[in-house]
């Protein structure tokens, strides 16, 4: 499944509907872990935690070609909504033919997710954080980190990142069987 596939499926799989950049990044980012065949380019970190250029690239695109409607919402800070258009829905409704197995696991990610923390953005952040400094520290790979040290490692990649939100985090992550609890 390439970015758009698994973009227009983890849409469709909300009713059509996702608030949020940071949101879509990080539902693409379980995604790209938890289904096999969906090929993202590498993720790198970023200020809400692991990014991928491709994704944002790619939903722009979307816009553009008028298979995903954006809606800006003006305040503190600008926020998005993305739901698909009628053209965006039929694309979908192909792709559910073609990858009936990739968007059951897509809806699960994405019903989990929302039944964790409704879909916001920062408990999404906090599990994507966590989880990219577990995949990407050889103590992390070897499962020798507690919550304190995720914290403390999160600093190397200028998060900033409390205890707390690291708990959130690895719940999170449990929920959607990508750690498991010691």
């Amino acid at each position: 499944m390439n970015v758009y596939d698994t973009i227009t499926l983890t849409i469709y799989s909300n009713d059509g509907i996702i608030n949020g950049r940071t949101t879509i990044q990080k539902l693409i980012y379980f995604n790209s872990i938890k289904i096999s065949n969906v090929d993202i380019q590498t993720y790198t970190h970023y200020f809400y935690g692991p990014f991928s250029s491709e994704v944002a690239i790619a939903l722009e695109k979307m816009v553009i070609l008028s298979y995903v409607n954006e809606i800006s919402y003006s305040g503190f800070y600008d926020t998005y909504k993305y739901q698909l258009t009628e053209k965006g829905k039929q694309y979908a409704k192909r792709l559910l033919l073609e990858y009936p197995q990739e968007f059951k696991k897509i809806s699960d990610i994405v019903i989990k997710c929302k039944k964790f923390c409704e879909l916001k953005p920062k408990p999404l952040s906090f599990a994507a954080k966590a989880y990219y400094i577990l995949i990407n520290t050889d103590e992390g790979r070897k499962g020798k980190y507690d919550l304190d040290d995720v914290r403390d490692v999160a600093e190397n990649f200028d998060w900033s990142i409390s205890t707390e939100d690291v708990k959130t985090g690895v719940s999170l992550l449990q929920e959607l069987n990508l750690v498991q609890t010691k």
